[in-house]
């Protein structure tokens, strides 16, 4: 039996460890996994329950519509005692998944969920108070099996669009390594990947509050088209510091497509204004589950601005080459720049 398939199988009954479940998302990101990993799910699939969740719909301007029409709908795998797998397979040739499952210590009762999307996908999830997650690649959400039972706390790693279920004695709150948001049912955006200089939350309707890890007592509230921008450096610095770097930005939608850059991955687009090489390349990385490595450094500073769409991962670096002088070379899935 496979590592792979072995540990699906732990995973399936129960039994799965903390240390065994990062392994098997770290297994989950290879290349050729495609074949085994339908193989594997194939088997465990007969002991699993499915249950049909749906989507909102997204128009193309990066809106949530709510007009109660079925989108996207996918299966979550559910398995009798514990949490579940869930299948999304689209008119791509990658396998996109869904994992949640149960980790934690059974003899006190303490269980969580969790919800992954490796690199070079996108996924939904309605949470059981109603609340409707869309997650980007290579992301994370947590969550308790208490959750909606008097306390709404999720926590993010990489990042999420949210629709918050109204209910303004039960405040949702959202963990990041660097701040949390506090929200009573409204809809935006948290991104909150721990290898980026910045983390980034950003109000598309209604009201948050947000609480910088460091500085607790003091509350930040943005109103709607308004963002925070936190430095990832000051996270581990002192409240006044930290302070310090963040700032409150407008939105401002991209003149052309009049979508805004920080939900554009809603809508499969990539929108960029000045941005160094090396903060575009580490999403790059996330939207074609690819591995950028700078062999000449001074080519990470390059400044960019532009979109993506349907581009591949070599149409969008042609079209960066006709901007700044750098070449490429690929070796499976990492690409090395110099110039």
């Amino acid at each position: 039996m496979s590592r792979i398939n072995y540990l699906l199988n732990k995973f399936a009954q129960g039994t799965c460890s903390a240390n065994e479940f990062e392994e098997l998302m770290h297994l989950l990101q290879r290349e050729d996994l495609d074949q085994e990993l339908r193989n594997a799910l194939q088997k465990i699939e007969t002991t699993l329950e499915s249950e049909l969740i749906s989507d909102s719909r997204i128009n193309k301007r990066g809106h949530i519509v709510n007009s109660g029409q079925v989108n996207n709908t996918f299966k979550i795998l559910k398995l009798r005692k514990v949490a579940a797998i869930a299948l999304i397979i689209l008119g791509i040739p990658a396998l996109i998944f869904i994992i949640v499952r149960s980790v934690g210590n059974h003899q006190k009762g303490y269980q969580k969920s969790v919800v992954s999307t490796p690199a070079g996908s996108k996924t939904s999830v309605t949470l059981p108070d109603g609340t409707k997650v869309w997650l980007n690649a290579k992301s994370t959400l947590t969550y308790t099996t208490g959750f909606g039972d008097g306390k709404r706390e999720v926590a993010l790693t990489g990042e999420a669009m949210f629709d918050v279920k109204h209910d303004s004695l039960h405040p949702f709150l959202v963990h990041t390594d660097g701040f949390d948001v506090t929200d009573l049912g409204t809809v935006f955006n948290i991104r909150a990947y721990p290898e980026d200089k910045i983390s980034e939350a950003a109000l598309i309707s209604g009201s948050i509050e947000i609480s910088l890890n460091k500085t607790k007592a003091k509350k930040i509230h943005l109103k709607p088209s308004q963002k925070l921008i936190l430095h990832n450096d000051s996270v581990s610095l002192e409240s006044n510091s930290q302070m310090s770097m963040t700032r409150i930005l407008p939105i401002v939608p991209d003149p052309q497509t009049q979508i805004a850059a920080d939900t554009s991955w809603m809508v499969n687009k990539l929108i960029f204004k000045e941005e160094t090489f090396g903060t575009l390349a580490m999403r790059l990385q996330r939207r074609y589950n690819v591995v950028i490595i700078f062999e000449k450094q001074s080519c990470s500073q390059y400044k960019f601005t532009g979109r993506f769409e349907d581009e591949t991962i070599d149409e969008a670096l042609l079209e960066l080459q006709a901007i700044a002088p750098f070449s490429y070379r690929k070796r499976g899935n990492k690409i090395f720049i110099s110039n």
